[in-house]
């Protein structure tokens, strides 16, 4: 999970995604390489550099509070792996911002109540693409290889061709 400036960090919020991942997700995403991809959540700032080695490199990550900062950019997605103690707020956040973004959440995300009452009048534009193994995630510029959860990719206005993709 990336973190978060100026609020309080949790403990379990310092995690990074590895390259693998971004890779994973963006070949089946296939974006124009000419889209600008806002990536809030700064963490150690490797997701620009990851990013820019798979060929994005219109990419907005600044080390700074994204619930102070996400209206001052001109991008067309957000991809993130957001910190998870946050990610109902930062649910309702995007919602009101009302443009595509992927987020690399746990899989229980799918039974939260939150997540359809946030949604509920766009429930429809909400789709997951489930990887086909646990995802493991970097810490201190050191590959994880043991999170004790699943994650998946939460979409949302992607129109993606099913509603949930599995790779």
């Amino acid at each position: 999970m990336s973190s978060f400036n100026i609020m309080k960090k949790k403990k379990l919020d310092h995690y990074n995604t590895p390259l693998y991942v971004w890779k994973m997700l963006l070949d089946y995403l296939d974006l124009g390489k000419d889209t600008i991809i806002y990536e809030p959540f700064y963490n150690d700032s490797k997701s620009k550099t990851y990013l820019g080695k798979l060929g994005y490199n219109n990419v907005i990550h600044e080390n700074e509070d994204f619930f102070e900062n996400y209206d001052k950019y001109e991008y067309d997605i957000i991809i993130s792996n957001p910190p998870y103690s946050i990610k109902q707020n930062i649910l309702k956040v995007l919602y009101k911002i009302d443009k595509p973004f992927v987020l690399i959440v746990p899989t229980a995300i799918i039974s939260k109540l939150y997540v359809k009452n946030i949604f509920k009048d766009d429930i429809d534009k909400v789709q997951y693409i489930i990887p086909s193994r646990r995802l493991q995630f970097e810490k201190d510029g050191i590959n994880n290889k043991r999170c004790c959860f699943d994650c998946l990719f939460f979409c949302y206005k992607l129109e993606l061709q099913r509603d949930i993709v599995y790779l």
